[in-house]
Order: structure tokens, then sequence, then C-alpha cells
């Protein structure tokens, strides 16, 4: 019997950990408590009179088989504060409570259903969600079709934006709008359209907002202003209630329906009573990049031009004065009314014109860039980077010296990029776009969101193509080499080989043009790599072997180290396994003495896979678990699904189905973001015979 003593250690396991002690079965998993059920809907508001739309709400939730519910109506008019109601009431499904912004009438463009559902794959435990909108959307009915969940989309688009978002029978889902959705009524949704509330709940809830203040306000004069929209009744209560005689005024660019000019009124009445200062902040917040109705206050600090305590004083001041309120995660605020983002950039571009509005538009994404140019250089230091430019430069910087400072800040705030890529983009500051993309690529390598990952290149390189003419110099002809260089890997990994090949070539040419040798060997390697993975290990080989000569001439070790993970795998291909192990182990022993945990752990996985089809049961265990280490370490998820299916295939050869059979769920659950992948496992499942 052969044995082998293995652990993990030096790192917090957020995945599945292979352990094993002897070879003849004893692969233990350990894994982390189940993920907190979600529970995401916002508290209940204040409601009045609305007494039989609960009711038929009730009726249609509580069946075996409920309806998606259509609430619509204008701005204010209390949709939201219906669906809340209703929801809760309902207790807690057994799969929790789902929430999505889906931001119909934001600054910003809707939310895009691919990000909300990967947002609520990752809430319901799925650590990596699959890339494909339409996978993903499978993915959460089937979820939700043996744990029901309650979801509100609020403020949705469209149809489409909806039907993508919609979970298994059975869940309950109200859907709010300001426009009937004719494709969801076709598909059978129940429908209520609200109206003003009637003269006596108005003058009720005005009163109840107002509190004693209203005891000496012509609250019934002030209820018919405000038309019976529950928004701006509630409004104008707590401004009563502040101590500030009610005035209602439209702003100048007021929308388009009575209704919605009373909701405007009323945020425009709240605003009035700020203080200058605060007031300032409030019209700075309409010009984030950031999705839906998100507020960042550390984005909003430097926007402001503000250190972080200050922002956040004026923060709570607009939390008290009830134009935002924080959101559960207890990291972020959010506008309280549906409105208040383009009611806040609205002002902004009034009260300073276009020159501040774009001056706080370009210190938000400034702010965005510094920190994330930081932080990737703190996870990939060997990665060859230009220090962006940065107009106004933020007044305080996160410290993301410490990579596991950097890999959360990374994760905190993995949903502003789209947001702010759009929005650099569409005002025409390509060198954001481009550096922002460049300083994302750490953390998109090691989640692989392959959706957003080309979506941030087909904006990026035409911006730094731009930038190459308009701003000539060395930097940006690197930023725009690393950008292709990179989107080969996206197109190796979604299977558009020919596409991977063309761009290597074509930053091929820019590092020669660049007299760059380090590029050079860069981007051949890459070439190398990519034609590899097109079917032709012969030529790759070659590639690599001349890269391999090249980069130890430089004197590049982690770069060598890496190719000679890239060359030992195409010598197995051709059945060279002895020159391939050779390769690895030389390659761990390079890339761990200069920290690059990520390919150190690609190389021990790489060396257990071989030992292991080789029949070395032990000893690639042993590879196994130390690779494990590394890409929890590194969070590197895909790579961990990996290890876990090899090691699954590791215990079939030995015949412990069982455990296999284990560890193949859990590559499944790490591996999902890759329809090449789950095939992987599903045909490993398949050949030995075991059910999943």
């Amino acid at each position: 019997m052969v044995t082998s003593n293995n652990s993990i250690s030096g790192a917090t396991v957020l995945g599945a950990a292979v352990q094993a002690h002897t070879v003849y079965g004893g692969i233990t998993l350990h894994t982390p408590p189940p993920p907190p059920v979600p529970r995401q809907l916002p508290r209940r508001r204040p409601m009045v009179d609305r007494d039989d739309l609960t009711a038929a709400l009730a009726e249609v939730l509580d069946r075996d088989d409920p309806l998606p519910v259509l609430l619509t109506g204008p701005a204010g008019i209390g949709k939201t504060t219906l669906a809340l109601h209703a929801l809760h009431a309902r207790g807690h499904p057994p799969g929790g409570q789902l929430f999505a912004d889906l931001g119909a009438h934001s600054t910003a463009s809707p939310a895009h259903p691919g990000d909300v559902t990967a947002r609520w794959l990752r809430a319901l435990g799925i650590t990596q969600p699959p890339p494909d909108p339409v996978e993903a959307g499978a993915l959460l009915r089937t979820l939700t079709a043996s744990r029901p969940v309650a979801v509100l989309l609020d403020n949705a688009a469209g149809d489409d934006q909806v039907r993508e978002l919609l979970p298994a029978d059975g869940s309950l889902v109200i859907v709010t709008s300001r426009c009937p959705l004719a494709g969801l009524l076709a598909d059978g949704a129940h429908h209520r359209a609200l109206g003003p509330l009637p003269p006596d709940a108005a003058h009720q809830l005005l009163a109840d907002t107002a509190g004693e203040a209203g005891a000496t306000s012509d609250l019934a004069a002030l209820a018919e202003a405000c038309r019976g929209v529950p928004l701006a009744l509630a409004l104008a209560g707590a401004h009563l209630a502040a101590g500030h005689p009610p005035t209602l005024q439209t702003t100048p660019a007021a929308p388009a329906t009575p209704l919605e000019t009373v909701v405007t009124a009323a945020l425009a009445q709240t605003y009035q009573a700020l203080a200058p200062d605060t007031a300032r902040v409030y019209r700075a917040l309409g010009e984030l990049p950031l999705p839906g109705a998100r507020i960042d206050a550390a984005m909003a600090g430097a926007a402001a031009g503000l250190d972080p305590s200050a922002a956040i004083g004026h923060l709570i001041s607009l939390t008290e004065a009830g134009l935002i309120h924080p959101t559960d995660d207890g990291e972020h605020y959010a506008f309280a009314a549906s409105g208040g983002r383009r009611h806040a950039a609205t002002l902004g571009r009034r009260t300073e014109g276009a020159d501040q509005t774009d001056t706080i538009r370009r210190r938000a994404l400034d702010w965005l860039l510094a920190e994330a140019h930081a932080a990737s250089r703190t996870l990939h230091p060997f990665r060859r980077t230009v220090e962006p430019h940065l107009r106004h430069p933020p007044p305080h910087r996160a410290a993301l010296a410490d990579k596991q400072a950097a890999l959360k800040w990374f994760g905190h705030t993995d949903t502003y990029l789209r947001t702010a890529l759009e929005t650099s983009a569409r005002h025409g500051l390509d060198d954001v776009t481009a550096h922002l993309a460049h300083a994302w690529w750490p953390w998109l390598l090691r989640q692989r969101p392959y959706a957003l990952w080309q979506l941030a290149y087909e904006l990026a390189i035409p911006a730094a193509q731009r930038l190459v003419l308009t701003a000539p110099g060395p930097g940006s002809r690197i930023v725009l080499r690393e950008l292709v260089g990179a989107r080969a890997t996206v197109r190796r990994a979604t299977g558009d080989h020919n596409g991977a090949i063309e761009d290597c070539g074509t930053a091929l040419t820019l590092a020669a043009e660049d007299k760059d040798p380090v590029a050079h060997a860069q981007h051949l390697h890459d070439l190398g790599v990519a034609t590899h993975e097109s079917g032709n290990s012969g030529l790759a080989q070659v590639y690599l072997t001349k890269v391999l000569g090249q980069r130890s001439e430089l004197g590049r070790v982690r770069d060598t180290g890496v190719t000679r993970v890239a060359l030992a795998v195409a010598h197995h291909e051709l059945g060279g396994d002895d020159t391939a192990l050779a390769h690895l182990r030389d390659a761990y022993r390079e890339l761990a003495s200069v920290g690059d945990g990520l390919n150190a752990g690609r190389a021990r996985a790489w060396e257990g896979r071989i030992l292991a089809l080789r029949g070395a049961f032990g000893p690639a265990d042993t590879a196994f678990a130390e690779a494990m280490n590394h890409f929890v370490t590194e969070r590197a998820q895909p790579w961990q699904g990996r290890v876990l299916l090899w090691s699954g295939e590791l215990a079939g050869a030995q015949g412990h189905l069982e455990q296999a059979a284990e560890l193949l769920r859990f590559a499944r659950r790490m591996y999902v973001g890759s329809t090449a992948d789950l095939r992987a496992v599903a045909e490993a499942a398949g050949r030995m015979g075991v059910v999943l």
C-alpha cells in the first residue's frame, strides 16, 4: 500500500479541497458551510389604502402554481412598496428572496440580465456562474425548481430583460414597470395598474409621515398638490417633519407625465432643504458610472473631491433626508426614488454646467481606474503595465498592496466594469476605456466571465487604437498590444482558435515594430498556446521551444516557468511524458521562487494529471493537493474545478466510484462557467458510469 500525508495549509479554503491520506480511497472533501439563504428584498415601506390590491395579489401569489405579477403605473405611485408588502407577507421561501433594480429609467443603461443572473447565482452558492446568459438563466431555473424563491424585478425596461430573469415555476415573482409589458402579459402574467391614492388616504399618508409637524400645516392642500402620488406625499411629509415649509416647485427638465412632475417636485422640495455642500454631493451622485440605483461611497467622495469621512457624513445626511438609503450589504447606498439618479443628474447639469459635470464624471472614473490599476499590479506584478494618466488623482486611495486586499477590492467592484466602460466609451474617453479594461485583466483571468470579457475588449481595443494615433508613444502601444494579446486568451477559451491566432500575430507584429524582445517572446508564447489548442501540438512545440530559449537568454525567470508549463503540455500531447514532467518540475521551482502562485498551481496540476494517467496515484494525489492550495489562495475558481475533475478521475481509476462522483459534483459547481468544461465533467461521469 502506498500512502501520502498531504494537507492544504496557508489559505482559507473557499471551495472544495482534496486531501488524500491513502491512495486506495482516502480522498476527503473539506467543504465550507452552505452560503446563507439570500434575503435581498429591501425593507417594507409605509403603505395606506391598498387593501383591495393586497387581497388581489394574495389570491394570485398563494396559489399552488403562482403566476408572475406585473404592477404598472407612473413614477412614485407605490408599485415597489406594494410589491414589497406582498412578498414579505408570504414569509421566507426555501430558496430565499432575490431583488434587482433593472434601471429602466436610470441615466446609465438598464441593467444587463446576464449581470443580474450572475449576481443571483453567486448569492445562491454558485461561485462561477456561466458566462452565457442563456446557460445562466437555465441554471437559475434548475436551482429554483427544487428551492422556490421570491423575486422582485423593479423598474423593468422590457419583456426580454424580464424573461431572462424568471425563475422556475412555483416561485413568487413580481415585476414593476411604468408601462405594461405586452410580451409578459401574453405569457400569462397577472397585471395590476396602480393609480393615485384617494384624498382620504393621501391625507393619512401625509399626516403619518409629517407627524406632529403636520398639525400646523394645511395638509389637505398639500395632499391635493401631490395629486395622490405616494412618493410625493412621503417626501413632502418628511420635509414637514424636518421643520421646513412646503414649497412645491418643479425642476426645469420635468418628466413627461403630471404624476412624474409631482414626484420630481417632491424630490426638489427635499433637495432644497439640504446644506449647500450636501446638495453638491447629491448632484455628483447623478454622474456616478454605476449600475442601477447603486452608490459607492468611496467613488462618491472622489467624484466630489472629498476624503472618505467627509463623503460618508454627507451620505448620512442624504439618508436622513430620505433621498438615499443604505443597502442590505452594508457597503453601498441606493437612491430611494426610482427617478433619483436622473433628478440628481439633471440638477447637476443645470447647476454646475457641462464642463463641471464632465469633471465630476471623470473624477469618478479616475478613482475607479486608479484603484483597479493598483489592484492589478498587486495581483500580477509580472505583467507589463503602463501608469494611466489621471486628470484628477483621487485624494484618498485604498491600501491595495496586499494580494488578498486586491482580490477583495475586485470582488467588491466587479459589477462596476460594464457600466464604467460603457460610460467612458460613450463620452469618448479612450484613455479611460483602454486602461480600465487593461487593469481589470487579472480579475477577469481568474473569474473568466467570458461575455463581459469580450464586451470589454470590443470597447477597449478600438479605444486603444485611437489612442495610438491621438497620443502616440510607447505607453499607448503597450496597452494596445496587451489588450490584443489578452483578447486572444478569451478567443481561445471560447473556441475561436482562428481569431486567437490572428490576435497573436497582430500583437507579434506590434512587438517587432517596437523592437521589444520581451513583448515579442510573450506574444510568440501566446501563439504557441493558441496553436496547440487549435490542434497542432507539433507546431506549438516548435514555437514554445523557441520562446523558452529567448526567455532564458533574457533572464526572465517567471516567464521561462510559464513557457515550460505550456511546452510540457505540448510534449504530453505528443507522448513525451518524461520530458513534460521534467519541464513541469523545473517550472514549479521557477514560478514558486518568484511568487507566481497561479502558474505554480498550473504546473503542479498538470504534473498531477500526467502522473495520474501513468498510474502513479500517490504522487498524483500530492500534486493535486498542492495545486488546489495555490488555486484557493489565488481565487482561481476555474482551475479549482479542473483539479476536482482530475481528482475525480483519479478516484475512479482506483475504483472508488462514490468518491469520484462526489468530486465530480464539486467540479461541476466550481467549473460551471464553461460549457466545454461542463461537458468534460459529464463525459468523465459517463466513462465511469456514475450519476451526478
